[in-house]
């Protein structure tokens, strides 16, 4: 699709555009339908009937198991969207809880690079994240933790195994950013989507085949076929890109870890011993 439609679409609500859309393909279908039944005289398509009815079954549910196929596709990659996002955040809440374990001079630097890190990304990255653009803001304060956590020297073997434990968690949120980047440019490719519209298309042109007693029957019929098939297509086109849309990913893993640091400040505060 152009870029212009598919900003279109990723920045109207979903019930707009899905109501839009879903109206368009079953007038189109209604609309190609009428003019089939005037170059097609009717009694042609009623004595195949019988016929058509077998043949469209199987073209049917060809296409109905491709679709179904596509969007259960299309929602795992959502899901494991989610859980990039989720992990991610996981990951900055465990090294921020283990800096307790640093000097407390070392362990301050560290939490203000990952305060920064999650005030850019829930600011910064999820705004271009939501138009489809891969955000590089983020790697600054990431490469700025990492050379305070390598350049350490610990003093006593607990702090060794901070560091250790540190540094294995930083890998592991260095990967779940690279997915997390990697899933915002991730869609489905433009030949499935050929396959689906033209897929579509050939199941709603096949149900013209039927001749009805009743044209408006007929067109009844259409329009529900084409309107069954457009609304899995809505589904789709929420889920395609998981970071874009009103059916989308928002930064409120990053926000609940961010409400959690103060909780664990204050226990913190209140665990250690009276001066």
């Amino acid at each position: 699709m152009p870029t212009m439609i598919i900003d279109w679409i990723y920045s109207s609500p979903t019930w707009l555009w899905g109501t839009i859309f879903v109206f368009v393909c079953a007038g189109v279908a209604c609309l190609g339908l009428t003019i089939f039944h005037r170059l097609v005289h009717v009694e042609i398509r009623r004595a195949h009937n019988e016929l058509a009815g077998f043949t469209v079954a199987v073209v049917a549910v060809v296409y109905a198991v491709l679709l179904a196929f596509i969007a259960v596709a299309t929602w795992e990659s959502f899901s494991d969207a989610q859980g990039l996002v989720d992990n991610e955040a996981d990951y900055v809440g465990n090294i921020y809880r283990d800096t307790q374990g640093l000097p407390p001079e070392v362990g301050q630097t560290v939490r203000d690079d990952l305060m920064q890190y999650v005030a850019i990304v829930i600011h910064q990255e999820w705004p271009l994240q939501r138009q489809g653009k891969t955000p590089e803001t983020g790697w600054a304060p990431l490469h700025r933790l990492h050379n305070t956590i390598i350049t350490f020297q610990p003093q006593t073997r607990g702090q060794g195994v901070v560091q250790a434990e540190l540094l294995r968690t930083l890998n592991e949120l260095y990967k779940a950013r690279e997915s997390r980047l990697s899933a915002v440019e991730g869609h489905v490719p433009f030949v499935i989507w050929w396959i689906i519209f033209f897929g579509g298309g050939l199941v709603v042109i096949y149900t013209y085949l039927f001749g009805f007693h009743d044209f408006r029957m007929h067109l009844v019929m259409t329009a529900v076929v084409t309107t069954s098939l457009a609304l899995v297509v809505v589904l789709i086109i929420s889920l395609d890109w998981p970071f874009r849309g009103a059916v989308s990913i928002t930064p409120e893993a990053f926000l609940k870890t961010q409400a959690s640091w103060g909780t664990a400040d204050s226990t913190t505060a209140r665990t250690q011993p009276p001066k």
